[in-house]
């Protein structure tokens, strides 16, 4: 059985594997219920019961959410702050180390889920994935792509959907094929920092027969 259906059946549903875990991997930050629509793609009503009950049994409390006003919205002396009622992590909850061992480990799901979504999304040569969804500190991206005719409109949404299962927001980068090749050829400081730090191959089609190719002695054969 895939982890996931398994973390539903244990919680219940998928609205509260996706809010425990965003809760989890953003301990610090106040939602509102809208940005929490937002965030796990689904709408208040679907997850409104779920939210009660983490409420109720000291998961999550009540917290106030700052927001500066827009340009034109400006009182003397500066911008406009408006205060939002939220939700935020309790972070003396009980088994939170518990939950975060059960929850946030995702490499081998983000893999399947990756490969999956970005599945006709043009002529994919290379994925990488590195800093958060590898749970480690993100440098520049936590996701890299190579590749021609890429569809960008369909990649991100298969990361929005991939940012609702894991309640991570994903940075991302694509190359094609030949600017990739050159850059890497030139000793690319963006590729020497992606392939010096920890990273996980998800994807590797690139040819290595190709009349010009690059060695890639950095990627595992």
């Amino acid at each position: 059985m895939h982890k996931g259906d398994t973390l539903v059946k244990l919680f219940g549903s998928e609205a509260k594997v996706r809010l425990l875990r965003l809760f989890l991997v953003n301990p610090t930050e106040v939602f509102d219920s809208k940005t929490l629509g937002t965030r796990i793609h689904m709408k208040p009503a679907a997850f409104s019961k779920d939210l009660r009950a983490l409420l109720d049994m000291g998961y999550v409390r009540r917290g106030t959410r700052v927001i500066t006003g827009a340009a034109d919205d400006r009182v003397r002396g500066g911008a406009r702050r408006k205060k939002l009622p939220g939700f935020v992590l309790a972070r003396d909850f009980a088994y939170l180390q518990e939950l975060s061992a059960l929850l946030i480990s995702q490499t081998p799901a983000v893999r399947e889920q990756l490969a999956a979504g970005i599945r006709g999304a043009g002529k994919v040569s290379l994925i990488v994935i590195t800093g958060t969804l590898l749970n480690a500190e993100r440098r520049m991206v936590d996701l890299f792509i190579v590749g021609d005719k890429l569809k960008k409109p369909k990649i991100e949404k298969a990361l929005k959907a991939l940012e609702a299962e894991i309640g991570k927001e994903i940075m991302y980068a694509m190359m094609t094929t030949t600017e990739f090749r050159y850059r890497y050829g030139m000793y690319d400081r963006f590729l020497k920092d992606l392939f010096d730090n920890p990273h996980e191959i998800v994807l590797d089609k690139l040819d290595r027969n190709q009349e010009g190719s690059v060695p890639l002695t950095i990627l595992p054969s």
